[in-house]
């Protein structure tokens, strides 16, 4: 993962640690057998100890030696050095464990983020969901979720990794002065922990990781996977190169995001296009040719939050702002708070291709939340009158859902028709469920088929002529 990096101890002293390491090469894949503490074994004392036992020995032994030592991510071998001849030195095994087991689960726990290391380094996982120090739930990006096999040593084993987590990656403090925790680890990364304060102390904390887009999906991707069809690619990613203001709906982990960045990706290179996101960056649109030169136009904005309201940045005054420098198309990653909504909608009524995303519950549900957000900011309007703004800002929709096949799909684009008082909905694709599967290993296959509904209305094909599409293509789109 982008974000994860290790912390590695360090020292002058670590080519001596290599040398005496190298020298007792022998031992490192020795099997050790279940014996009991103080047994001589070939003239040499060999003590078991337990992991519990053990680690807190080593851990102080490292930071009374190498206390002033710097971190440097290139000398993981060295600190893995270092652990294993303290092992040797002292003849110390754990049961049922090599010699190169134990350095690697020590390392994780002093120098990493232990039983979440492993998840956190791979590309196919999407979501980390630690419930409590022995109940860590793993879902992947295609399929079920499960429960991972491994868990913290304790309460307090919990409480520490995720501080560290949390210090390490997101500077974050975690404590029971600021007991919950939100913020990113680095691109693509979310996470929210909550402390044992308010929990369960027994459960130690718990906390949510949701890695967005591990994979970098593409236009492909979302074919072959069944998330939508080349038809209905093909016409979201021509809206929005034609200047349609687009918004996608569906609840947290649908897709939404991902599939809105890669249609970004088709806009024209000449046009300029603008993102605004939540305090880090998730897209990545900046495209090179061979030579590393950038090719289209394209600025990347993010929010600053702090607890000095004078130094805080919000989404609103990155649209004000992005307003003020020539846009063609804007990206507001999710509409949360009135003044965005209303910006919005402002910006994609005033000529400017907007693309955002908001949860709601349906393809309808879109307008009436994107409207109650902006009554929080202008109540002197009549909520009619607002609905009206909004359906007329963001002609086409898209609904998503994740099914309980782990598939994300599509399930409606619509047109939101607004004409004088009466707004209509013109459904052009739906994803209709047809049966379901089980197959071998008890795990459910969703079958099912996206169909043409409706074909586009002419005030949209209008819109389409309007802004540049040519008839040729207007027969394609068809």
């Amino acid at each position: 993962m982008n974000f994860f990096k290790q912390k590695i101890i360090n020292t002058e002293e670590a080519s001596e640690a290599e040398k005496s390491v190298t020298e007792k090469n022998s031992d490192e894949n020795r099997t050790e057998p279940a014996a009991p503490p103080q047994e001589e074994v070939q003239g040499i004392k060999r003590v078991m100890v337990s992991y519990d036992v053990l680690l807190p020995e080593i851990q102080a032994y490292m930071s009374s030696q190498y206390a002033s030592t710097v971190y440097d991510m290139d000398r993981a071998e060295m600190f893995r050095n270092y652990i294993k001849q303290y092992l040797i030195d002292k003849n110390y095994y754990i049961e049922g464990k090599t010699l190169a087991q134990a350095v690697e689960m020590l390392y994780s726990d002093m120098a990493e983020f232990s039983v979440l290391t492993s998840y956190l380094k791979r590309t196919d996982i999407e979501e980390i969901n630690v419930n409590s120090w022995d109940d860590i739930e793993i879902r992947p990006s295609g399929g079920d979720s499960y429960k991972a096999k491994e868990t913290f040593k304790s309460p307090e084993h919990c409480i520490d990794i995720i501080k560290r987590l949390l210090h390490d990656q997101g500077k974050m403090a975690f404590d029971d002065s600021r007991p919950i925790a939100k913020g990113f680890l680095g691109k693509n990364t979310r996470i929210t922990a909550i402390y044992s304060s308010l929990i369960d102390k027994e459960r130690g904390a718990a906390c949510s990781i949701r890695i967005v887009n591990p994979k970098q999906l593409s236009k492909v991707d979302f074919i072959n996977s069944g998330t939508c069809n080349e038809e209905m690619y093909r016409f979201l990613s021509t809206c929005f190169k034609c200047g349609i203001s687009e918004c996608f709906a569906g609840e947290t982990g649908s897709g939404k995001t991902t599939i809105m960045s890669d249609i970004m990706k088709n806009y024209p290179p000449e046009k300029r296009l603008i993102t605004i996101e939540s305090e880090t960056r998730e897209f990545n649109l900046v495209q090179r040719d061979e030579n590393g030169k950038v090719k289209n136009n394209v600025i990347h904005m993010i929010t600053r939050d702090s607890d000095d309201k004078s130094r805080a940045v919000t989404q609103l005054d990155l649209l004000t702002t992005s307003l003020t420098m020539d846009p063609d198309a804007l990206c507001m990653a999710e509409i949360k708070f009135g003044g965005e909504a209303w910006g919005a909608q402002e910006a994609a009524r005033t000529g400017h291709a907007v693309m955002t995303t908001t949860h709601a519950s349906s393809i309808k549900g879109i307008y009436t939340r994107l409207a109650t957000l902006c009554i929080q900011e202008y109540s002197n309007i009549p909520y009619t009158t607002i609905l009206q703004l909004v359906s007329d800002a963001f002609p086409v929709a898209v609904y998503q859902h994740k099914f309980e096949d782990g598939i994300r799909r599509v399930t409606e684009i619509a047109e939101c028709i607004h004409n004088g008082e009466n707004i209509s909905f013109n459904t052009l694709w739906q994803y209709r469920r047809e049966r379901d599967e089980i197959l071998d290993d008890g795990s459910k296959k969703i079958i099912g088929e996206f169909v043409r509904v409706n074909p586009i209305s002419d005030s949209l094909k209008n819109r389409l002529f309007n802004n540049g599409l040519s008839p040729a293509e207007m027969e394609s789109l068809l």
